[in-house]
């Protein structure tokens, strides 16, 4: 009797032990400026490398942030409710639009969330976010490939929302202002050279004959690309566009870096194969510097090039707090004794992270499998 006890209290220590709270998550864009925490250790690093470039290219383009979360199992809650708490916390979204999007992976749970901020709501309603979860989602994770899963889980959440107009901010919430006084010049010149941009990008005479050139797809371009370039292409790092002339046979070879792809040029074999990422070992607080580490490591299967270098985080800086004495208190602030306002250092930091600040009431979707 006495081992049955004490074999379910060590269960119930060990289950524990892998329950988190939205507290001990850590913030992806504050520990190193990406979107995705994977505090389960499930997603490879190749699908990690991707989700961030695919996350960077979306806010870039729209403005809408996503975070990538996944976790052994919700402590005190469920994943829903840690979902939604956790997007308010990071602030997930850019203040105002409420264009966050907070995707959580619940190991233990069997449990996936999708939240979205209200901004969203109208682009990407429950019943949309669940076809995409049923779709693209559930049938990897079922099959025990949860990189695959999440990865082609935000593919479709960002071509649905690169598909269709998203909404401007909410009414009270000022717009960006215009500027009307731009010069007429400037449009013209922005235009011509977007416009030659989009025909070099799918026109292009042949240097020998001059006949026009003939873009290859991404299936017919791979014949005539080497091992490394095609290594490239599978990280994501570099796009290769092949140009073919079918009059005199010319092949012109267009190397495109992508930049916000987490890889870097390898300073031995040269070919951006170097997957930088970062570990933050001691987080900085108000009286100590943090430590981060920095791995380097080269995927190209013939070069062994490694390094691993530390980097010392500033010491966090408390936020100014104003202080007035005239009767009233405002907001973070304490009565000055001489009256009037006043500037001093606080003792708390805001929350939210360096995510933009957007909310969410509860929206979006989940599924079990």
């Amino acid at each position: 009797m006495r081992a049955r006890w004490a074999a379910v209290f060590l269960a119930v220590i060990v289950v524990g032990a892998w329950a988190q709270t939205p507290e001990e998550v850590i913030n992806p864009k504050v520990a190193y400026n990406a979107w995705v925490s994977d505090m389960a250790h499930i997603i490879d690093e190749i699908t990690e490398s991707q989700l961030n470039a695919l996350i960077t290219e979306l806010e870039q383009a729209t403005g809408v942030e996503i975070a990538v979360v996944t976790i052994r199992r919700a402590h005190g809650r469920t994943p829903k409710d840690f979902a939604t708490e956790l997007l308010n916390r990071w602030g997930i979204g850019k203040k105002g639009q409420d264009n966050g999007i907070l995707i959580l992976l619940s190991v233990e749970d069997r449990r996936i969330e999708v939240e979205t901020g209200y901004g969203l709501e109208g682009v990407l309603p429950d019943g949309k976010v669940g076809a995409i979860l049923d779709a693209h989602v559930i049938p990897h994770f079922r099959a025990g490939d949860y990189s695959r899963g999440l990865l082609e889980g935000v593919r479709a959440i960002v071509e649905t929302l690169q598909a269709q107009p998203l909404p401007s901010p909410r009414p009270g919430v000022p717009a960006a202002p215009s500027f009307p006084w731009v010069p007429v010049l400037a449009l013209l010149i922005g235009g011509t050279a977007i416009g030659y941009g989009l025909w070099r990008r799918h026109r292009r005479p042949c240097s020998q004959c001059r006949q026009p050139m003939r873009l290859l797809t991404e299936e017919q371009d791979d014949a005539y690309l080497e091992d490394p370039q095609k290594l490239e292409e599978e990280l994501g790092s570099v796009d290769y566009r092949i140009w073919r002339c079918d009059e005199c046979q010319t092949l012109s070879v267009e190397r495109v870096v992508r930049w916000f792809s987490g890889y870097e040029n390898c300073p031995r074999c040269g070919h951006r194969t170097l997957f930088v990422k970062s570990y933050t070992l001691r987080e900085p607080t108000y009286e100590r510097e943090g430590l981060e580490r920095i791995e380097r490591r080269c995927r190209f299967p013939r070069c062994s090039y490694r390094r691993v270098t530390e980097r010392r985080i500033p010491r966090r800086e408390r936020p100014p707090i104003i202080i007035y004495g005239g009767g009233g208190l405002p907001r973070g602030g304490w009565p000055s004794s001489s009256g009037g306002w006043s500037v001093g250092r606080g003792f708390g930091g805001f929350g939210g992270g360096s995510f933009g600040g957007g909310s969410s009431g509860g929206g979006g979707a989940g599924r079990s499998w």
